[in-house]
């Protein structure tokens, strides 16, 4: 049996999974100020009925990393930067950084050593600083320098945790393994600290099963391994959605994917069965980060979406009052008008009219008013789509082969998932003149993803042979290399070995086959007309996906 939880702005929504078929399922408000209670609550509820020896496996997607960075309730971390020659980082960084001497170069040679007083220095001014990240511009060609300052760093200060920017990326983009390396350090404390919370939890309930995070890549970490990397659990909730809908009805061609919560619509692009992914990476903030993630966009509508009038027309969103009105709370929300309009049938019927009476023109009836808010939320929604597939169609292209055989992405379907699916979803659909699917079990699929998340890992392994020597940044290693008869090969035989060490360094047990090449370069190192050596890279992850296709009853059965 699988168990998967997933804590979202309104709901935190948890089931059980097995043979491919939902056994159970719950749903709980979340409880925002303290989220430990609505997970229990939920995995309570979900396990009522279940023999907790048969749970094998508990994945969970949680907003503990996302809030606390969006919140400000994160630490003070130190900020070590090997920036060498070059690029000016002033203004661009969530901290103000520390500058140290030393540096490599692009091809992994030490140009200048760092200074041990330099760091000790940095330590005597920010002695109370328990967090401490380091970044070498090119350490992911030679990891030593950072391996050195952490080291020095570690002895001064005493810290709880040192996040170095290489092993969370083998990337070049030195400005996104930098702001990486400070968001994991600044949010390790609170994130292990629930890690703990919700470990002693299930212990307490006799849930023995492993325990996996997800990330925002679609794919999970084992509890332990995101202690030392809790960067990678931001926006865990819309992957999980995408995963929902690539276990219960992933897309053949070209469409465009709405998770329709409480609070927000999360949009997602959908090529060939697969999402597509965000270029060079997530932004945190505003900040660009090297953490992999898939392309998406939120806007601030759901079912318990503010409903008014402002100027005289309707206005959704993007906050929200509480629960709608049908539900139990303050103010007229999206649920209402849905409920009005006859799209859902769930909640107080005689509540939801009083609601659009509220925000009713002169003249209109409450279903007059209820379509309007609906159209306006729906334009919302629509005017985000084309956002994104604006964006799409106007990033770079690199590759000959995509300017040539490269297909304007135009999507075919519209799919929602989410509480508000049913409503929300047609009415989008229509207006961006496409068919449309509700799968069976929408009311949970993020949960349904978090249950079915496959485990996934990478790296990236750099061979330089007119050096003798390879690197894998993630790993922390360089190991020397014969000169002349290193192949690309023998590179990527190298990379499936240190994938599996990788995998199993962090408990990741599922078989590698599910592993894929994402990119490989080879090219000849030139030195007075003669060839001597080779650069040459590859990077290897084991591909986010899903355990197993999951089929649920209609709502309603």
């Amino acid at each position: 049996m699988l168990l998967g939880i997933d804590v979202g702005g309104t709901f935190t929504d948890a089931v059980v999974i097995r043979n491919g078929k939902i056994l159970a399922s719950a749903k709980t408000p979340t409880t925002h100020y303290e989220l430990l209670n609505g997970i229990i609550t939920a995995i309570d509820k979900v396990l009522a009925k279940i023999n907790l020896r048969e749970v094998k496996r508990v994945a969970l997607s949680t907003t503990i990393v996302t809030n606390a960075l969006v919140e400000g309730k994160i630490d003070k971390v130190a900020l070590l930067l090997l920036p060498g020659p070059g690029l000016n980082l002033a203004g661009l960084t969530p901290a103000q950084p520390y500058f140290l001497s030393g540096y490599t170069d692009h091809r992994g040679r030490e140009q200048a050593a760092p200074v041990k007083d330099e760091v000790v220095a940095v330590c005597r001014e920010i002695k109370d600083c328990k967090a401490v990240a380091v970044a070498g511009k090119f350490a992911v060609r030679n990891p030593a320098q950072e391996q050195v300052v952490a080291g020095w760093a570690g002895e001064c200060l005493k810290p709880a945790h040192i996040t170095l920017g290489a092993e969370l990326s083998g990337a070049l983009n030195y400005l996104r393994r930098v702001n990486s390396a400070y968001y994991n350090s600044a949010v390790w404390r609170i994130f292990t600290n629930f890690a703990v919370a919700i470990e002693a939890a299930l212990a307490e309930r006799g849930v023995a099963a492993p325990v996996y995070i997800l990330k925002a890549d679609g794919g999970t970490l084992p509890l332990a391994a995101a202690k030392a990397r809790p960067v990678e659990a931001i926006f865990t909730g819309p992957a999980a959605s995408v995963l929902g809908i690539m276990a219960l009805a992933a897309p053949e061609g070209p469409a465009v994917s709405l998770d329709i919560g409480g609070t927000t619509t999360d949009i997602a692009l959908w090529q060939n069965g697969a999402p597509l992914f965000a270029p060079g990476g997530a932004r945190v903030n505003g900040f660009p980060t090297a953490v992999r993630s898939f392309w998406l966009r939120s806007v601030g509508v759901g079912g318990d979406s503010y409903v008014r009038r402002e100027n005289g027309r309707i206005a959704v969103g993007p906050m929200r009052r509480g629960p709608a009105m049908a539900n139990g709370g303050p103010e007229p929300a999206v649920t209402d008008a849905l409920i009005v309009a006859g799209l859902i049938d769930y909640g107080d019927v005689a509540l939801a009219r009083q609601a659009m009476t509220k925000v009713a023109a002169t003249g209109q009836t409450p279903e007059d008013a209820a379509w309007e808010a609906l159209r306006t939320a729906a334009d919302i929604v629509c005017q985000a789509i084309r956002d994104m597939l604006a964006e799409q169609a106007a990033m770079p292209v690199y590759k000959v082969e995509d300017i040539v055989y490269g297909e304007k992405f135009i999507p075919k379907l519209v799919i929602g998932v989410g509480g508000a699916a049913l409503g929300l979803a047609p009415l989008v659909a229509e207006q961006m003149e496409l068919p449309w699917q509700v799968p069976p079990g929408h009311m949970v699929a993020n949960a349904v993803g978090a249950a079915s998340a496959r485990q996934t890992t990478e790296i990236t392994l750099r061979a330089d042979t007119a050096q003798g020597f390879y690197t894998v940044p993630e790993l922390g290693i360089k190991r020397d290399i014969d000169r002349r008869r290193f192949t690309l090969d023998d590179a990527w035989a190298a990379a499936d070995n240190h994938l599996a060490e990788r995998a199993a360094a962090g408990g990741l047990t599922e078989a590698t086959c599910h592993s894929e090449r994402l990119y490989e370069e080879e090219f000849n190192v030139i030195r007075g007309f003669n060839t001597i050596g080779k650069i040459i890279t590859c990077k290897l992850q084991l591909k986010p996906g899903v355990l197993t296709q999951v089929t649920a009853q209609e709502v309603g059965q």
